[in-house]
């Protein structure tokens, strides 16, 4: 385990963008808020894809889910102060809700307990303000 980082300590470094800056909003607003510079060049060609490029290229950085399994050859290191979160959605159709959608959604209740997903510290977190204005009305009745 490697010493956590903070996100501003990055802008001597580049933030990698899996495919093109302009589609990947939760790092353009990491990149510009934190002021760590990013690119992209080329296609989007998966997760192996961009292992590679991180692995050749030492300059390179990117974000990946704290508990998503790293390719070989890369190593994780926490930000903190502030930890950046993504937010998640799960959408589905109203009129016709597939009859499995209820024990998805407990499943989903209960991974996000365990694994403190639905858990938000503005002292200690980052969210995109856009994220942000949404808090309130997701976390509603999140505490079941």
């Amino acid at each position: 385990m490697y010493d956590p980082m903070r996100p501003a300590e990055l802008r001597d470094g580049s933030l990698w963008f899996p495919a093109a800056k302009d589609r990947l909003d939760f790092l353009r607003r990491f990149s510009d808020h934190f002021g760590v510079p990013g690119e992209f060049r080329g296609v989007n060609l998966g997760p192996g894809a961009l292992a590679e490029h991180l692995r050749a290229d030492p300059g390179q950085v990117s974000l990946f889910p704290a508990d998503a399994p790293l390719p070989p050859g890369l190593r994780a290191v926490p930000l903190v102060e502030p930890t950046p979160l993504y937010a998640w959605s799960l959408t589905w159709r109203r009129e016709e809700p597939h009859p499995l959608l209820p024990p998805l959604l407990d499943g989903f209740a209960e991974t996000g307990r365990r694994r403190r997903w639905l858990e938000y510290d503005p002292a200690a977190d980052w969210l995109p303000d856009v994220d942000l204005a949404d808090l309130p009305a997701a976390t509603e009745g999140s505490a079941t």
